[in-house]
């Protein structure tokens, strides 16, 4: 009688709480949901930052008087080095623009290595437009280690990576222009952990 009512008893304490239901659980968010969410808000403070930088206002030239008989000097013009010139890099609205397929001002070639800890969202937009009035805004993602060859219009840029992995971090040109004026040579621009180096 005993081993009956312990029997009942047991499928009756079963149904019970199985009727009662557990504890429902709330979904997580997905790695990809959390990394798109961080790669929108990386690339608004991008916008954020670019726009609240002060635009290069160049100071009108004076006016110079010279008497009408006197021949013009020559000048001889020097030819411009491919260097990082310390300027202050802001980019202009027109200059956000997605690049054409068959740009029309001159190309040269750049070669982008990944040497981060981490995936790279990298910018890499030119700072004023060319002399065919294009003004582009390249964009790039890079594994780690992944290196691409590009064509680029010749001109000045500024860079910008947003570096997500183990540790985020973001590698930027520090308010430096990068110059790409030749267009025989090949760039070299690799993105570490926090700055971008140019050669």
């Amino acid at each position: 009688m005993t081993k009956k009512f312990l029997t009942a008893f047991s499928l009756l304490m079963i149904l019970f709480l199985s009727a009662c239901g557990g504890a429902q659980a709330i979904p997580a968010l997905s790695s990809e949901d959390v990394s798109n969410t961080a790669i929108a808000e990386a690339f608004a403070i991008v916008t954020l930052t670019q726009a609240a930088m002060p635009t290069a206002t160049p100071v009108p030239p004076t006016a110079t008087f010279v008497p009408t008989n006197t021949a013009a000097p020559t000048l001889e013009l020097l030819p411009i080095p491919s260097a990082t010139i310390a300027v202050v890099a802001t980019a202009t609205l027109e200059c956000n623009q997605i690049p054409a397929l068959e740009p029309k001002g001159t190309l040269t070639t750049v070669e982008i290595k990944n040497e981060s800890s981490g995936t790279a969202n990298f910018a890499f937009g030119m700072n004023s437009p060319n002399d065919k009035g294009e003004c582009y805004t390249y964009s790039f993602t890079l594994g780690r280690g992944d290196v691409v060859t590009t064509k680029v219009l010749t001109g000045c840029y500024w860079g910008y990576a947003w570096i997500s992995g183990d540790e985020t971090s973001v590698a930027r040109s520090n308010g430096a222009l990068y110059c790409l004026t030749d267009t025989a040579l090949i760039y070299h621009l690799t993105i570490l952990k926090e700055t971008l180096t140019f050669n």
